[in-house]
Protein backbone atom coordinates (compact mmCIF):
# COMPACT_ATOMS: atom_id res chain seq x y z
CA UNK A 1 0.00 0.00 0.00
CA UNK A 2 1.00 3.76 -0.40
CA UNK A 3 2.67 5.35 2.50
CA UNK A 4 0.77 8.56 1.76
CA UNK A 5 -2.62 6.35 2.37
CA UNK A 6 -1.19 4.94 5.53
CA UNK A 7 -2.93 5.47 8.68
CA UNK A 8 -1.52 7.32 12.02
CA UNK A 9 1.07 4.58 13.07
CA UNK A 10 0.67 4.47 16.98
CA UNK A 11 -2.95 2.47 16.65
CA UNK A 12 -4.68 -0.71 15.03
CA UNK A 13 -6.70 0.53 12.06
CA UNK A 14 -8.41 -0.76 8.87
CA UNK A 15 -5.23 -0.03 7.06
CA UNK A 16 -3.05 -2.31 8.86
CA UNK A 17 -4.83 -5.33 7.90
CA UNK A 18 -6.81 -5.14 4.73
CA UNK A 19 -4.71 -5.60 1.89
CA UNK A 20 -5.53 -3.37 -0.98
CA UNK A 21 -5.86 -4.54 -5.18
CA UNK A 22 -3.24 -2.56 -7.39
CA UNK A 23 -6.82 -0.97 -8.61
CA UNK A 24 -8.35 -0.29 -5.47
CA UNK A 25 -4.88 1.28 -4.81
CA UNK A 26 -5.04 3.45 -7.91
CA UNK A 27 -8.84 4.38 -6.95
CA UNK A 28 -8.31 5.28 -3.83
CA UNK A 29 -5.41 7.55 -4.64
CA UNK A 30 -8.00 9.44 -7.23
CA UNK A 31 -10.56 9.55 -4.74
CA UNK A 32 -8.60 10.91 -2.41
CA UNK A 33 -7.08 13.55 -4.85
CA UNK A 34 -8.98 16.89 -4.22
CA UNK A 35 -8.81 17.91 -7.54
CA UNK A 36 -11.42 14.76 -8.42
CA UNK A 37 -13.55 16.04 -5.62
CA UNK A 38 -17.48 15.91 -7.51
CA UNK A 39 -16.83 14.62 -10.10
CA UNK A 40 -18.87 11.64 -12.09
CA UNK A 41 -18.02 8.17 -11.54
CA UNK A 42 -17.26 7.83 -14.89
CA UNK A 43 -14.61 10.89 -14.96
CA UNK A 44 -13.20 9.33 -11.79
CA UNK A 45 -12.61 6.21 -13.34
CA UNK A 46 -11.03 7.79 -16.48
CA UNK A 47 -8.64 9.76 -13.92
CA UNK A 48 -8.09 6.59 -12.10
CA UNK A 49 -7.11 4.53 -15.38
CA UNK A 50 -9.95 1.84 -14.14
CA UNK A 51 -13.13 0.55 -15.20
CA UNK A 52 -16.26 1.25 -13.63
CA UNK A 53 -16.81 -2.45 -12.80
CA UNK A 54 -13.29 -1.99 -10.60
CA UNK A 55 -14.74 1.14 -8.56
CA UNK A 56 -18.21 -0.54 -8.09
CA UNK A 57 -16.57 -3.52 -6.97
CA UNK A 58 -14.05 -2.23 -4.64
CA UNK A 59 -17.55 0.30 -3.13
CA UNK A 60 -19.31 -3.50 -2.56
CA UNK A 61 -16.30 -4.05 0.19
CA UNK A 62 -17.03 -2.87 3.42
CA UNK A 63 -13.13 -2.83 4.28
CA UNK A 64 -12.71 -0.74 1.12
CA UNK A 65 -15.43 1.65 2.26
CA UNK A 66 -14.19 1.75 6.02
CA UNK A 67 -10.32 2.55 4.56
CA UNK A 68 -11.47 5.30 2.39
CA UNK A 69 -13.21 6.71 5.23
CA UNK A 70 -10.82 6.58 7.66
CA UNK A 71 -8.04 7.73 5.55
CA UNK A 72 -9.76 10.80 4.29
CA UNK A 73 -10.63 11.55 8.08
CA UNK A 74 -7.22 11.26 8.60
CA UNK A 75 -6.18 13.58 5.51
CA UNK A 76 -8.48 16.19 6.97
CA UNK A 77 -7.73 16.46 10.53
CA UNK A 78 -3.99 16.45 8.95
CA UNK A 79 -5.00 19.27 7.33
CA UNK A 80 -6.86 21.41 9.98
CA UNK A 81 -4.09 20.86 12.50
CA UNK A 82 -2.00 23.89 11.46
CA UNK A 83 -5.69 25.84 11.19
CA UNK A 84 -6.45 24.54 14.98
CA UNK A 85 -3.15 26.22 15.85
CA UNK A 86 -3.90 29.52 14.61
CA UNK A 87 -7.15 29.60 15.88
CA UNK A 88 -5.63 28.60 19.45
CA UNK A 89 -3.40 31.16 19.30
CA UNK A 90 -5.86 33.36 18.46
CA UNK A 91 -7.73 32.73 21.06
CA UNK A 92 -5.37 32.63 23.69
CA UNK A 93 -5.10 36.30 22.66
CA UNK A 94 -8.37 37.09 23.59
CA UNK A 95 -10.67 36.34 20.24
CA UNK A 96 -13.86 35.42 21.43
CA UNK A 97 -14.74 34.28 17.65
CA UNK A 98 -11.93 31.85 18.03
CA UNK A 99 -12.88 30.54 21.20
CA UNK A 100 -16.33 29.86 20.12
CA UNK A 101 -15.16 28.01 16.98
CA UNK A 102 -12.86 25.65 19.24
CA UNK A 103 -14.99 24.93 21.57
CA UNK A 104 -17.88 24.34 18.90
CA UNK A 105 -15.03 22.17 16.92
CA UNK A 106 -14.58 19.80 20.43
CA UNK A 107 -18.46 19.55 20.77
CA UNK A 108 -18.63 21.78 24.13
CA UNK A 109 -20.50 24.70 22.46
CA UNK A 110 -23.53 25.33 20.09
CA UNK A 111 -25.32 28.66 19.53
CA UNK A 112 -29.14 27.96 21.45
CA UNK A 113 -31.81 29.58 20.21
CA UNK A 114 -35.71 30.30 21.63
CA UNK A 115 -38.65 30.40 19.25
CA UNK A 116 -41.87 32.33 20.84
CA UNK A 117 -44.75 31.72 18.52
CA UNK A 118 -47.32 32.96 20.39
CA UNK A 119 -50.40 31.46 17.74
CA UNK A 120 -53.55 29.78 18.24
CA UNK A 121 -53.35 26.81 16.23
CA UNK A 122 -55.74 24.26 16.17
CA UNK A 123 -54.60 20.74 15.50
CA UNK A 124 -57.89 19.43 14.29
CA UNK A 125 -57.66 20.45 10.95
CA UNK A 126 -56.88 18.79 7.89
CA UNK A 127 -52.57 17.94 7.43
CA UNK A 128 -53.31 20.34 4.55
CA UNK A 129 -54.89 23.24 6.66
CA UNK A 130 -52.20 22.68 9.48
CA UNK A 131 -49.18 22.99 6.58
CA UNK A 132 -50.98 26.01 5.62
CA UNK A 133 -51.16 27.63 8.76
CA UNK A 134 -47.90 26.74 9.84
CA UNK A 135 -45.92 28.22 6.60
CA UNK A 136 -48.30 31.46 7.07
CA UNK A 137 -46.70 31.75 11.33
CA UNK A 138 -43.36 31.20 10.10
CA UNK A 139 -43.19 33.33 6.65
CA UNK A 140 -44.40 36.04 9.19
CA UNK A 141 -41.86 35.52 11.46
CA UNK A 142 -39.17 34.84 9.33
CA UNK A 143 -38.42 31.51 11.27
CA UNK A 144 -37.40 28.30 9.13
CA UNK A 145 -39.62 25.61 8.73
CA UNK A 146 -38.59 23.39 11.80
CA UNK A 147 -42.28 21.92 12.70
CA UNK A 148 -42.98 19.00 11.33
CA UNK A 149 -46.28 19.43 9.75
CA UNK A 150 -47.21 15.97 9.40
CA UNK A 151 -47.75 15.05 12.87
CA UNK A 152 -50.97 14.15 14.03
CA UNK A 153 -52.90 15.37 17.00
CA UNK A 154 -51.94 14.01 19.58
CA UNK A 155 -55.09 11.80 21.97
CA UNK A 156 -56.76 13.70 24.73
CA UNK A 157 -56.68 12.36 27.99
CA UNK A 158 -59.67 10.78 29.64
CA UNK A 159 -62.74 13.38 29.50
CA UNK A 160 -63.21 14.65 33.04
CA UNK A 161 -65.86 12.24 34.81
CA UNK A 162 -69.48 13.95 35.29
Amino acid sequence: MDESLKLSENRQTIADTYVMTAGETKLIQAMLNPENIGISVVDLCKAAGLSRDTFYTAMKKPEFVKLYQETAMSMIKNETYPLIKVGLREAKRGSFQHWKVLLEMAGLYSEKSTIDVNETFNMNLTVDDRRSRLIDILSRRQLPSIIDVESQPAEDGPEDAD
